[in-house]
């Protein structure tokens, strides 16, 4: 009994409970599922060929508004109502509790949000974002927003903020993502709203009408065009600058500069670059805290290959018998292991959710099962 004992456990440690899968999903699309019973881990990994021309990725909001939320299977399923080919789905953004996402989000090359600074208490410059232009190039960057509204004399002013809560004395833009109407401001604010609807874009110049102008809060927000929103000193001198049938022109940029941006998502923090472990490098980068960086949880990710090719979704279960998470170095280290150069963390915990093909192939953590989340990225046959 004695020798059996000892040939059993041998056989354990020369064998161990890791049990890999892998199954092609469609061309180009490749599930990798890892049950790791030594580790207590279970992990899915979808692996996409995104130069291949029928596929592409596409950020998606809860509902299409700043403020709500939604599971994103039913994101997926909204989107394949609307006669989207959806294959693949993850989780996205850090958001608050009405929905709306911590960072910059793009979908279709429209502005969901933009601000200069993240909204994330943690971090005094901007979280880490993903973007895919137009040809499904991809990129990890702080990406940092600025506007510019060209009066009808030349003037150039700031525009601060796209559907985001104004500070005083500024210039905000609004468009349908914020909603039906304009948020409230505060009372004492002077604020003046105009109406524009597009003429024409020229390169990164969007060209618009004026139509009205009005003192009137809460005013509603035109489906096909914006609202230009000033308050205090700049409504003050807007007012007097802009009249009903002028041509304005607005010119949105990012930096790094990322021509033809059709999808940003935001993350926190970049956790692989050039292939190397970021966290390693700096276990506080991006005001990361040591809570949220080295216990172990349910993590969701998404990263690149060297050559820009092959796109990850990444999932590790957590909370869970079967699976008790990981650090944010762990999960770093796995990116690294299968082939990732460029690596973001998205929003984890009970918002991690990976779904294919209708299915949501991980274990989500909360007790209700999938979790209300602000926004996620798809993978979409076209």
């Amino acid at each position: 009994m004695k020798i059996l004992f000892i040939l059993v456990f041998s056989f354990i440690s020369i064998f161990p409970q890791v049990n890999v899968q892998e199954t092609q999903i469609t061309d180009g699309v490749i599930h990798k599922k890892i049950i790791n019973q030594n580790d207590t881990l279970v992990i899915n990994i979808l692996k996409v060929d995104i130069k291949k021309p029928d596929l592409t990725i596409r950020s998606v909001k809860a509902n299409e508004l700043l403020n709500t939320k939604e599971t994103t299977s039913q994101m997926v399923s909204r989107y394949k109502l609307s006669g989207f080919n959806v294959i693949a789905a993850i989780n996205g953004d850090f958001f608050e509790a009405d929905g709306e996402i911590i960072s910059n989000m793009i979908s279709n090359g429209e502005i969901v949000k933009a601000v200069k600074f993240s909204d994330s208490p943690f971090n005094s410059f901007t979280n880490s974002q993903f973007a895919s232009d137009n040809e499904d190039n991809l990129f990890i960057d702080q990406f940092v927003f600025s506007g510019n509204l060209i009066l009808p004399n030349g003037n150039v002013e700031e525009i601060r903020r796209v559907n985001s809560e104004a500070d005083s004395n500024s210039i905000t833009v609004y468009n349908h993502f914020q909603g039906k109407i304009t948020p409230v401001s505060p009372k004492e604010w002077f604020v003046v709203d105009f109406v524009l609807f597009p003429l024409q874009t020229n390169g990164d110049t969007l060209i618009f009408i004026t139509t009205a102008k009005t003192t009137l809060r809460n005013y509603e927000i035109p489906a096909q065009g914006i609202i230009l929103s000033a308050n205090n000193k700049f409504a003050y001198y807007l007012d007097r600058e802009i009249k009903i049938g002028d041509t304005l022109k607005i010119i949105y940029n990012f930096s790094p500069k990322v021509k033809n941006i059709k999808s940003l998502v935001g993350g926190w923090p970049v956790l692989v670059k050039d292939g190397m472990n970021m966290i390693r490098r700096n276990p506080a980068i991006e005001g990361i805290t040591e809570k949220f960086s080295e216990q172990r949880h349910p993590r969701s990710g998404i990263g690149f290959s060297s050559d820009k090719r092959t796109l990850y979704f990444i999932t590790v279960d957590g909370r869970q018998q079967m699976s008790r998470g990981m650090t944010l170095l762990e999960f770093s280290n796995l990116m690294i292991t299968e082939g990732i150069h460029f690596g973001l963390n998205l929003d984890g915990g009970g918002s991690t959710t990976l779904i294919i093909n209708d299915k949501v192939v991980n274990s989500p953590s909360d007790l209700t099962g999938e979790r209300l989340v602000g926004n996620c990225l798809m993978i979409v046959r076209e």
